[in-house]
C-alpha cells in the first residue's frame, strides 16, 4: 500500500523543467505540447495531468517508464519502413485526450440492493490510490445493474476536483442528474429506440430520449438471517458492567497478541448478541428471542412494507437496552393490524398488543431483538427508511406483495391505474423506484421543497425539507410522452442547464459494458482505465520504473532492435523525455519514430523533427463530433497530417473501423479524398475493432468490412492502403505491391514477412524500376 500511495510522489521527483512552453503573467504557462494549448495557472496541472506549473515553470515526465516492448516495425504498424526491423517501445504516463465524465456525488447509481449515492460507493471503498487530481479506489463485490438491464461489476470508483460549468440534466419524468458537460449518456431521437448514441450532456436537446433498462437479474429464495444482520449490535449498560480480575488478565493478554477489540468482546459474550438453538436474543433479553433464520415470503413481505409505510422503532429513555415495535393505523384501519399482528406472531412467534391513542391505534411489541432487526433491513425514521435490499432479489410476487403494502399504508391509487406513494426518505424513493422498474413498469419520481416548519392540531412541527412522490402507472396512457422498445424506457429530455460548480464530482469503471444507471438513466462509465488519464491502458497498473535514456539504449541494442518507438501513452505530452532517449538512440544509429493521435502544434513537430523520422497518426474518423466527445479536434489532427508530410516525415496513417460509429462508406471515402489531397502515396491501414473492456456494445469490425474500406481508399487514389489485424482473410490487402506495374513486393501475412524483394533494391521496384516511398 506504501508503493501506491507514493506513486504521486515518485512522479513529482522523475520530473524536470519543459521545454515546450512558454512563460506568461501572473506565474502562468502555455504548454505547447499538444494541441489543447493548455494555459495553465500556478499550482495547476494541464489536461494530461502530468504536466504543471509548478511556481511559473512548466515541469514536465522524465527518467521513468512504465512499459516496454519489443515488437516488429510492422505492428506499430510501419509497412514503408524498414520492413521486418524490431522496434523497442517506451511509454511513459498521461494522455491529451482528456475524459471529462463525471457527476456530482448524490446521484444515484442503480444495484441490485436499492439505489445507492455515488459518493457512498467511493467511500465505502477500501484501498485509496492517489492521482494527480484525485483518487481512485478498488470496490470488493460491488455490483450495478448496467444499459442492458444486467448485474455487473465495479471495477474502480474515482473522485476528481473539479471546478466549471456543470450540466443539469432534466429528464421528464425523474430528478435532475448533475455531470460534468463532456458525460455521455446513451440516447437516441428515435422513439422506436434504435440508432441509439453516446451524447454528451452539453450536446442533449429535448429532441432526445435517454434510455432506462428494464433490470433482468433472476430472482433467489430469500432467507433473512437475523444473526447476520444483527451481528454488529452492541449491548448499551445504563451502571458501567464490571469485569472480574481474571476477565481483565485475558483482555491484557488478547490485546498483546493482538487481537482486535471487537475479538475480544466476542469472547467475553455480555454485550453481544446470543445465537443458541436457531433462536437470537440480546443479554437480559427474555426468552427465547426469535427465529435466526426465517424466510422471506409474500407475508414477511406484507409486513416490511407496511413497517416502511407505517413503522418505527422507538428506543427507551430509561432502559437503554429496550426497544420498540409499532404500526400505527387509522382507528378504522382494522384489517391491516390484524394482518400485520398475524405475520408478527407466524413469522416470529411473538404477541404484540393493540394499543389506542389519540389519533391512532398501533400495533406493538417491546421486541429489541426484533426492532432493532427491522431497523437493520428498513432503517428507521421517516427520512432513512428504505427498501430491504432482500426485496430485491426475491421473486416478483414477493416484490408485488412489498409494494401493495407499502401503497395500501402511505399510498394511493388514482381511477385508470395511477399509483403514487409520498416520503421524505430519499433512498425509499428510490429504492421504490427501482422496484417498480424492476416488475417492468415506468416510475416518475417528483422532488418537491417543502416548509421546515408547520402547525399540526396546534403543535409546531419540524419535518423535512425535501419530500419526494413516486408515481406509476399500471398502462401507458395516450397523453404520456415515453415509450417502451421492450428492454428500454425512452423518455424524453425535458431541458440541458448549466450552474457554475467547485467540488468533487465521482464515476465508476464498470467490467464488460461499462455503463450504469444514473438516476435510472444509463450513461457511460469512466473511460480511464486506472488513474484518470494519468496511467493509460497498455501499462495500465505498471508502477512507473526510474530508467536513463542511455539504459533504454542498452536495451534496444540487446535485442538487435533497429527503431526507438515512443507510444502507448500519448507520446506528444512527453516529448522531452522522448527526445532524450532518441538524441542518445541517434548516436548508437537507431531510428526514433512517435505512434501518436496527431493532436500536435507547430512547435512540438518542429521540436521532434531532429530526433523523429518515422510517425504514425491515429487518425478515428472524418466527424469533428465525434473527435470532440474524445476532447480533440478533428481539425488539428488533419493539419498535423499536412504539417508532417511538408516537414519530410515519413508517415503512415491508422483509422480503427468501430462497426456503428466510422464505418461508413461516406466517411471512410472522406477520409481517403483527404490523404489523397496531402500525398496519394502515404500508407492508409485499416484495422479491426475487437469489442474489449472499453467497448462491448458494438459488433467486431468483419473482413468483409475492413477489404470495403480498403477497396475504397483505393478507389479514391491512394497508393498503398492495408487492412489489418485479421490475418489471412483480407486477400492482397496485407501486401505491399507496386503501383505501376502491381508486382508483388513484400507479401505478409499479419505481422510477418513471407517475401521482400524491395528492401533489397533499396525501394525500387525490380519489374518496373518505379520507386516506392518509404524507408528502405
Amino acid at each position: 500500500m506504501g508503493a501506491v500511495t507514493a506513486l504521486v510522489d515518485v512522479l513529482r521527483r522523475l520530473a524536470r523543467e519543459g521545454e515546450l512552453y512558454e512563460r506568461l503573467s501572473a506565474g502562468r504557462v502555455r504548454c505547447h505540447a499538444c494541441g489543447h494549448r493548455c494555459l495553465i495557472p500556478p499550482g495547476q496541472r494541464g489536461v494530461c495531468k502530468v504536466r504543471w506549473n509548478e511556481d511559473g515553470r512548466l515541469m514536465v515526465p522524465a527518467g521513468y517508464v512504465a512499459g516496454l516492448q519489443l515488437d516488429p516495425v510492422e505492428k506499430k504498424p510501419f509497412f514503408h519502413a524498414y520492413p521486418g526491423a524490431r522496434a523497442l517501445s517506451f511509454g511513459m504516463l498521461g494522455c491529451d485526450y482528456h475524459c471529462g465524465y463525471c457527476i456530482v456525488g448524490d446521484t444515484p447509481v442503480a444495484t441490485p440492493g436499492g439505489a445507492v449515492a455515488i459518493k457512498a460507493l467511493f467511500d465505502a471503498a477500501p484501498d485509496a490510490m492517489p492521482i494527480p487530481d484525485g483518487d481512485v479506489r478498488f470496490p470488493r463485490d460491488v455490483r450495478i445493474i448496467s444499459a442492458s438491464g444486467e448485474v455487473r461489476r465495479v471495477l474502480k470508483a474515482f473522485r476528481h476536483s473539479y471546478s466549471g460549468d456543470i450540466a443539469v440534466v432534466q429528464p421528464m419524468y425523474l430528478p435532475a442528474v448533475r455531470c460534468t458537460p463532456d458525460h455521455r449518456w446513451l440516447a437516441t431521437t428515435d422513439p422506436s429506440g434504435d440508432r441509439v448514441e453516446e451524447i454528451r450532456a452539453s450536446d442533449l436537446t429535448p429532441d432526445h430520449f435517454l434510455l432506462l433498462p428494464k433490470p433482468v437479474w433472476p430472482a433467489v429464495r430469500v432467507i433473512i438471517d437475523a444473526a447476520q444482520l444483527l451481528a454488529d449490535v452492541t449491548v448499551t449498560f445504563a451502571i458501567p458492567r464490571t469485569l472480574s480480575p481474571t476477565e481483565v488478565a485475558g483482555i491484557v493478554a488478547a490485546t498483546n497478541r493482538g487481537e482486535s477489540s471487537r475479538a475480544i468482546g466476542a469472547r467475553l459474550g455480555k454485550d453481544r448478541l446470543i445465537v443458541k438453538d436457531d433462536t437470537v436474543r440480546f443479554p437480559n433479553e427474555h426468552r427465547p428471542g426469535i427465529p435466526r433464520h426465517v424466510q422471506l415470503d409474500k407475508p414477511l413481505a406484507r409486513l416490511l412494507g407496511f413497517y416502511c409505510a407505517e413503522g418505527s422503532v422507538t428506543r427507551s429513555k430509561t432502559r437503554p437496552n429496550s426497544f420498540t415495535l409499532a404500526f400505527a393505523f387509522a382507528h378504522g384501519e382494522q384489517a391491516a393490524r390484524d394482518e400485520i399482528r398475524e405475520t408478527l406472531t407466524q413469522s416470529f412467534g411473538v404477541r404484540p398488543q393493540e394499543v389506542r391513542r389519540n389519533t391512532t391505534t398501533a400495533i406493538t411489541l417491546g421486541k429489541a431483538s426484533l426492532a432493532l432487526l427491522f431497523v437493520a433491513l428498513c432503517g428507521k425514521g421517516s427520512a432513512g427508511k428504505r427498501v430491504p435490499a432482500q426485496i430485491f432479489a426475491a421473486d416478483p410476487s414477493i416484490q408485488e406483495a412489498f409494494l401493495e403494502a407499502y401503497l395500501e399504508g402511505d399510498g394511493h391509487e388514482y381511477p385508470k391505474g395511477k399509483f403514487s406513494v409520498t416520503t421524505v426518505s430519499r433512498e425509499l424513493a428510490y429504492g421504490v423506484a427501482l422496484l417498480v422498474l424492476r416488475l417492468g413498469r415506468l416510475p416518475s419520481i417528483y422532488l418537491a421543497a417543502v416548509g421546515v416548519e408547520v402547525r399540526i392540531q396546534g403543535r409546531s412541527v419540524r419535518r423535512h425539507p425535501e419530500q419526494f412522490s413516486v408515481v406509476w402507472y399500471r398502462e401507458r396512457g395516450a397523453a404520456q410522452k415515453w415509450h417502451d422498445t421492450g428492454r428500454h424506457f425512452l423518455i424524453p429530455v425535458k431541458s440541458v442547464a448549466f450552474e457554475p460548480f467547485a467540488g468533487n464530482v465521482y464515476n465508476l469503471e464498470v467490467e464488460g459494458e461499462h455503463t450504469y444507471l444514473a438516476g435510472f438513466c444509463a450513461v457511460k462509465n469512466c473511460q480511464n482505465a486506472l488513474t484518470s488519464q494519468a496511467l493509460r491502458d497498455p501499462v495500465m497498473g505498471v508502477p512507473p520504473q526510474e530508467v536513463t535514456p542511455g539504459e533504454i539504449v542498452d536495451l534496444a541494442e540487446r535485442h538487435r532492435a533497429r527503431i526507438l518507438t515512443s507510444t502507448y501513452n500519448e507520446p506528444l505530452i512527453t516529448s522531452e523525455w522522448a527526445v532524450e532517449v532518441f538524441r542518445e538512440g541517434r548516436a548508437r544509429g537507431l531510428v526514433g519514430s512517435y505512434v501518436s493521435n496527431g493532436n500536435a502544434t507547430p512547435e512540438v513537430l518542429d521540436y521532434l523533427r531532429p530526433w523523429v523520422d518515422l510517425y504514425k497518426v491515429d487518425l478515428k474518423g472524418f466527424d469533428d463530433k465525434h473527435y470532440r466527445q474524445l476532447g480533440g479536434v478533428l481539425g488539428t489532427v488533419l493539419e498535423t497530417i499536412r504539417r508532417l508530410h511538408r516537414l519530410g516525415f515519413w508517415l503512415e496513417v491508422v483509422t480503427l473501423i468501430v462497426p456503428g460509429f466510422n464505418d461508413t462508406d461516406a466517411e471512410l471515402r472522406d477520409i481517403a479524398r483527404f490523404l489523397v489531397s496531402v500525398s496519394p502515396d502515404i500508407p492508409w491501414h485499416v484495422t479491426a475493432f475487437h469489442p474489449d473492456y472499453k467497448m462491448t456494445d458494438r459488433d467486431r469490425t468483419t473482413a468483409t468490412t475492413l477489404r470495403r474500406a480498403a477497396e475504397l481508399g483505393v478507389g479514391e487514389g491512394l497508393h498503398y492502403v492495408y487492412a489489418g489485424n485479421l490475418p489471412g482473410r483480407v486477400g492482397p490487402f496485407e501486401n505491399t505491391s507496386c503501383p505501376s506495374c502491381r508486382a508483388l513486393l513484400i507479401e505478409r501475412v499479419g505481422y510477418t514477412i513471407l517475401r521482400d524483394v524491395l528492401t533489397p533494391a533499396r525501394g525500387v521496384c525490380p519489374s518496373c524500376g518505379a520507386r516506392i516511398p518509404g524507408r528502405w
